[in-house]
């Protein structure tokens, strides 16, 4: 890994890199919807945005974290996103952002920090655990459009 890589908060400038690295995970975006969604996250108390920057301040990964509260196990921040540019992986990258989330989380006085992961995402599932995560269930999830 690079000495000249940096993480700071992710900012407006940085959405079209952002869709580029979301659609490398078959999210795609248009890149002014990026920048809406950054925009508002950015605003709030409740989520943690960052990316990491090569020595020309260009993104090459981003993590997204959320502080929740569940009743039934407390006080949590859930990793929401996290992607490193398939050109950078396997280069500590991924490992620097989880870090600053779980900093975050600490600093915010969270009880744990959970991530989900999809099931096709095989590298992901040799990552987290690597970093000390421990798989806890698997789960189907369903979705509706809200009216």
């Amino acid at each position: 890994m690079s000495d000249r890589l940096r993480i700071r908060r992710m900012a407006k400038r940085d959405a079209e890199v952002v869709a580029t690295l979301a659609r490398e995970l078959g999210y795609p975006n248009e890149v002014e919807s990026i920048r809406e969604r950054i925009r508002a996250i950015s605003r709030s108390d409740l989520d943690l945005l960052l990316v990491a920057v090569d020595a020309m301040d260009r993104p090459i990964g981003f993590v997204q974290a959320h502080r929740v509260c569940i009743i039934e196990v407390g006080f949590r921040v859930e990793i929401l996103g996290l992607v490193v540019s398939s050109s950078a992986r396997r280069s500590g990258i991924g490992r620097r952002l989880i870090d600053e989330a779980e900093r975050w989380a600490k600093h915010i006085g969270a009880e744990a920090v959970s991530v989900r992961s999809n099931t096709k995402r095989t590298e992901a599932h040799l990552f987290y655990p690597a970093l000390g995560y421990t798989k806890i269930k698997t789960q189907a999830v369903y979705e509706k459009a809200a009216r």
